[in-house]
């Protein structure tokens, strides 16, 4: 074997190991010194770093344009008119840190990119999903035997499970978004499937998140009626479906009562699931108190939004600004809002439109791995789904992810274009 092989293979797996250490770290996030930090960015940084050197590396344009208008406005907000607007002058270290995590976000949508490219998507998913499916089966584990050896790492005010997360919310939407793998990859057991369905559900309940288990029943419901519709059956089996679901409604429906209450009595022993119990009982309760008020949030960044409609109020301000001026405690708690609010609603709509055009895109499109573009575009929609009740526009997983759909529509684009091209040739 010579000296050029063994270096291939050991770049081959120096790139592997770290693709799977950030694909497993996606789960972990931890607020350090007033900056949230995951150790998957020091991988993704590493695998950014290879691609360029092996000269894997692709910048997409358009989207690399519209990160530099981003950051203008949202540093020209900042700088010079959150002070003439509001009286407020940010701390330039707020800027900084806020800045630093524009910049992660351009980064992890570059390397999702690339990877799709690459075609190494497939195991970031894979990976991710299971490392997902594994924490989410130790929270279940420790709740239920009510281990408390690991509370102040593991859990939220000692009752709700977020696992390597900062915050229960943020984790049961991540558990959801792993639970899309097992669902949609074709070489997996019946029971298998199950499982993972049952273990999600169940971590969920175990962080007591009420935007997690509203999170996982929209899913539900998207896969229900995909499988009822868009799949190839006669029409009277799906007339029979129909009627079986309504069935099943009317069941529940009539035992309702009973369900709630041998809900009520699970719940009695469990903390956690006494915040998920609200959701059936008192809805309103559920999002405006008991440590919610997702209303007062969204108020104060439609406050933010009327005063500032075209610029917003750019990065590092945020939080004081709400406070200081509409007395609101919180960030946003939805990441449209969140985001209309710091950039302004012209470049907000903007890049709406660009996600919207890119899950219309990769639907109509012929992707060359129509499985992982599946997944992505799953992933993806559990996260905006999930995204009306908390702020994820740092989350890493959706930037990665865009950054993959990009890609994927981009390459069926190019597949489409030489399709037609060549039936041209043919045709002539």
């Amino acid at each position: 074997m010579t000296n050029l092989t063994i270096e291939n293979k050991n770049r081959h797996y120096f790139f592997t190991l770290s693709l799977f250490l950030m694909s497993i770290l996606l789960h972990q996030s931890n607020v350090i010194l007033g900056i949230n930090i995951s150790f998957s960015d020091l991988f993704c940084f590493v695998l950014f770093i290879y691609m360029m050197l092996q000269r894997h590396l692709s910048i997409p344009i358009i989207p690399f344009l519209f990160f530099i208008l981003v950051s203008i406005f949202v540093l020209s907000a900042a700088v010079f008119f959150v002070p003439f607007k509001f009286m407020y002058y940010p701390e330039p270290s707020g800027m900084i840190n806020d800045y630093i995590k524009l910049a992660a976000i351009l980064l992890y949508f570059i390397v999702g990119y690339n990877l799709m490219k690459l075609s190494k998507m497939a195991r970031v998913i894979k990976w991710y999903s299971v490392f997902g499916l594994v924490i989410g089966g130790l929270g279940i584990f420790l709740t239920v035997f009510n281990i408390n050896v690991f509370s102040s790492a593991l859990f939220y005010a000692d009752i709700r499970y977020r696992g390597l997360m900062n915050d229960p919310n943020y984790y049961s939407v991540l558990q959801i978004t792993a639970l899309v793998y097992f669902s949609r990859v074709k070489k997996m057991k019946v029971s298998y499937r199950y499982l993972a369905l049952g273990v999600t559900l169940a971590a969920v309940l175990a962080a007591g998140s009420k935007t997690g288990m509203i999170t996982l029943l929209c899913y539900l419901i998207f896969r229900l009626i995909e499988y009822t519709f868009h799949s190839k059956k006669k029409i009277r089996v799906i007339i029979s479906q129909l009627f079986l679901l309504a069935g099943m409604l009317l069941i529940v429906l009539i035992s309702y009562h009973t369900l709630q209450n041998a809900v009520k009595d699970i719940a009695s022993g469990i903390p956690s699931l006494e915040r998920v119990l609200y959701l059936f009982t008192d809805f309103h309760s559920a999002i405006t108190s008991n440590g919610s008020e997702r209303d007062a949030a969204w108020n104060g960044a439609f406050q933010i939004i009327q005063h500032s409609p075209i610029i917003g109020v750019g990065i590092g301000t945020y939080t004081n600004v709400v406070w200081e001026v509409f007395q609101v405690t919180d960030i946003a708690h939805n990441t449209f809002l969140q985001l209309t609010a710091e950039w302004g609603i012209p470049l907000a709509f903007i890049f709406f439109f660009y996600v919207i055009y890119l899950f219309v895109k990769s639907a109509n499109a012929q992707m060359i791995n129509k499985e992982s573009n599946d997944m992505i575009r799953d992933i993806l929609l559990v996260l905006l789904v999930g995204s009306m009740a908390i702020s994820l526009n740092n989350a890493r997983i959706l930037w990665l992810l865009l950054g993959a759909l990009a890609s994927s529509v981009s390459i069926g684009s190019k597949s489409n274009l030489k399709e037609v091209v060549l039936r041209r040739g043919l045709n002539r």
